[in-house]
């Protein structure tokens, strides 16, 4: 259900809130351009296709095009029960999540990392993505050019999410991971955030199973440009033993297209 705090996408936040900041700037070498953005607190979940680049290769560029829509559909399935974010293709191959008590929020950052959680325990097509989550100040802004102008974000949270979503450690036990700088762990609760999965069983009456995921100790990693910075990872330890991955399932639909004369490469 819709609030008054739902937004879809960033263009849909800044075209209903009043502006922190709307000039025209007249550069005398850049030229002029308006300046439109929202500064916020927020918190930004950053996912990331894994192997983007080695998919482009390996798959047609239709294959591709079939699997990125396949990510994006089930990213939705994620962010079906979630009502405070708001939502950023950031390039081709990843997705920002931006949570803010601005959008109805109380704690943007279990907010994101619920939804992290639920790409972690439902990814039956082994997308493996890249998840990193940080916050701060960000700022919501239109950027373009005379022809098109689209909303997207801006500031060291974007940056180091992004960051910490390719410093995921190398463990190969692991089936999903989020990272996230240790200073947002704080003193949280992990029981309260990881929670055992509690369901009623027609056999077993009420069954509580443990977490599948673990909280991995501290460590420091160097980022370019950001300096030395302490992180946390969650990891989840179970795998999917998938049917088919998205990648075999992106193939299988390019054939089944062209099978059916929907493909007409000489247009």
């Amino acid at each position: 259900m819709k609030t008054p705090y739902s937004y879809n996408t960033i263009a849909d936040f800044l075209l209903s809130q009043p502006l922190t900041v709307d000039v025209e700037v007249d550069d005398e070498a850049a030229g002029c351009f308006p300046l439109k953005c929202i500064e916020l607190d927020a918190t930004v979940l950053y996912v990331g296709m894994r192997d983007f680049a080695r998919l482009t290769l390996d798959l047609s560029p239709t294959e591709i095009l079939i699997y990125l829509n396949m990510f994006l559909v089930w990213m939705r399935d994620s962010l079906a029960a979630e009502g405070f974010c708001v939502v950023e293709r950031f390039l081709d191959s990843s997705i920002v999540l931006l949570f803010s008590k601005k959008f109805g929020s109380k704690e943007p950052f279990f907010d994101a990392l619920r939804a992290a959680r639920w790409m972690g325990e439902h990814d039956e097509l082994r997308f493996l993505p890249e998840m990193g989550i940080a916050s701060g100040r960000v700022a919501a802004g239109f950027a373009g050019t005379p022809k098109e102008f689209t909303g997207s974000v801006f500031g060291r949270p974007l940056l180091l999410a992004a960051a910490c979503a390719r410093m995921r450690p190398q463990e190969e036990a692991m089936a999903s991971c989020i990272t996230f700088p240790e200073a947002e762990w704080r003193s949280r609760s992990f029981d309260e955030l990881f929670p055992p999965l509690e369901f009623d069983h027609p056999e077993h009456g009420h069954v509580r199973q443990p977490t599948t995921w673990k909280l991995g100790e501290t460590r420091s990693v160097d980022f370019p440009s950001l300096g030395r910075i302490d992180l946390r990872d969650v990891g989840n330890f179970v795998h999917w033993p998938p049917k088919i991955t998205a990648k075999e399932k992106a193939q299988e639909w390019f054939a089944q297209i062209k099978s059916k004369g929907f493909y007409k490469p000489g247009v």
